[in-house]
């Protein structure tokens, strides 16, 4: 099997980057056309895998239930079809979710007990990303993503990712990347130079107030560029922001990364503008870099509804202005 491989230039022109947006929700024929008039050419489909914490060497994907398992891969293999029909290009990027996360712990914490949970985890989740890197073959998917913020895995496990890399290029001949955490990860992995793109998932904090201008969380990624280009210039691979995202809310700028419900927050401030200065600054300091490969964002809701209050808090830009900033910053 021949593998697509990205090029390794070391300029990257507006019109080939990825322009593409996490989806959640049914999408349909319809309201797939709101996604292109935004100007996005790319889909990121998330299949989850349930881990009940850092500790279990297993995980819930309905491998034993035959009929869940066609049930799910039919429903797949629709929604990339509707993507693929409306001339949108597809990522495919599993996630492994905690269902009983204790302690703050995370999938970044994710590592072995014992030797025997280590043999058992690698088992699962190798036939995890195998199963979907098959459908991703089978459908046509252009990008497949092999993990996601596996921070002390990704670090102190090296030789599992070169395996389960070669592995993968068995079954699916597309390109590849792995979706790193913007802190102590993406900076620290070796095996950049067996995939297509240097994932990152930028949620780099980039103010420590509320309300910000465009022009100071433009200043706050200055100090985050060099550490990325470097990394790109070690490895002469692309970056790839695989997910970046911003909630409605005052602070959003501040801790990019912590959703609604584990912020510890209970008062949240809806600010649509600071949402959109965050995407703002994004398309003025970081989208024309010659190293940049694309973005993909977190994320667009097509069920989502104005005047749901939570909701309007949370990350999908669609009907706020930050819809607006993409469209234009992906022209």
């Amino acid at each position: 099997m021949e593998h697509r491989t990205a090029s390794n230039t070391d300029s990257i022109e507006i019109n080939q980057k990825q322009k593409g947006m996490h989806i959640f929700g049914e999408l349909d024929s319809t309201n797939v056309q709101d996604i292109i008039k935004c100007n996005i050419e790319w889909i990121t489909f998330v299949p989850f895998g349930d881990q009940k914490n850092v500790d279990s060497p297993t995980m819930n994907y309905y491998k034993d239930d035959a009929l869940e398992m066609m049930r799910r891969d039919s429903a797949w293999k629709s929604q990339i079809e509707i993507a693929h029909q409306a001339g949108l290009k597809v990522f495919l990027k599993p996630h492994v979710w905690l269902y009983e996360a204790t302690d703050g712990k995370w999938r970044s914490d994710i590592f072995p007990t014992s030797e025997d949970n280590w043999q058992l985890w690698q088992q699962n989740y190798t036939e995890f990303i195998l199963l979907y890197a098959q459908l991703a073959e089978e459908t046509n998917v252009e990008l497949f993503c092999i993990g996601t913020e596996f921070t002390r895995l990704s670090t102190e496990k090296p030789l599992f990712w070169r395996d389960l890399i070669k592995k993968t290029k068995r079954v699916y001949s597309g390109q590849l990347t792995y979706a790193a955490n913007w802190y102590e990860e993406f900076e620290e992995i070796t095996f950049w130079d067996d995939l297509d793109f240097i994932g990152i998932q930028a949620y780099f904090p980039l103010v420590d107030h509320d309300h910000p201008t465009v022009q100071e969380i433009s200043k706050g990624w200055k100090k985050y560029i060099p550490k990325i280009k470097s990394v790109h210039q070690q490895f002469n691979k692309p970056i790839l922001f695989t997910e970046m995202g911003y909630k409605s809310t005052t602070d959003s700028a501040k801790e990019p990364w912590k959703w609604l419900d584990y912020s510890g927050n209970t008062n949240h401030i809806l600010s649509l503008e600071t949402q959109a200065n965050c995407y703002q600054a994004f398309f003025d300091t970081i989208w024309e870099k010659d190293w940049l490969a694309g973005v993909h964002f977190w994320q667009w809701r097509s069920d989502h509804v104005h005047g749901q209050g939570r909701s309007d808090l949370d990350f999908t830009p669609r009907g706020k202005p930050a819809e607006g900033v993409i469209r234009e910053g992906f022209e």
